[in-house]
């Protein structure tokens, strides 16, 4: 006999749970353009001069050492985590399914830490000329306001 609970959880955690995710998404980025489009145009209708920071995505406002230090907390949280999966393995009922995925997140986990203190010694000197450049000095007066 079908067990229809089983059949229903799969299907809302592996049909509409990541198809509502990718809607949402979807929905919320192009909210976004039209509320720039909307300001672009209104700022051409009168005359006035175009903020070149509006196009600019949310990625490319976050400077390497933002980028670095991400890397740095999501290594720590992961490495933690599957670390944490390792030691209470032995004490469940069925543990290969924790050792495989505490082995996963830890692996992960320490790769993101190499990443992060070789990206620190290789970008030394692009952080650097990144906080005394121009850019440095436009978002500090932004995040002022």
């Amino acid at each position: 006999m079908i067990d229809w609970n089983a059949v229903l959880i799969v299907t809302v955690l592996c049909v509409v749970m990541p198809v509502s995710i990718v809607a949402i998404v979807f929905r919320s980025r192009n909210h976004e353009i039209d509320r720039k489009m909307d300001v672009l145009l209104r700022s051409v209708e009168n005359g006035q001069e175009i903020d070149p920071a509006l196009f600019a995505d949310a990625r490319s406002r976050k400077t390497l050492k933002m980028r670095l230090l991400n890397k740095l907390i999501w290594g720590m949280v992961l490495c933690l985590a599957g670390v944490g999966m390792l030691v209470g393995a032995p004490f469940v009922e069925d543990p290969e399914g924790m050792f495989i995925t505490g082995g996963i997140c830890a692996a992960v986990g320490a790769a993101l830490l190499v990443a992060f203190f070789v990206g620190k010694k290789w970008m030394k000197p692009e952080i650097e000329s990144e906080e005394k450049g121009p850019a440095s000095k436009y978002w500090k007066e932004t995040e002022e306001k």
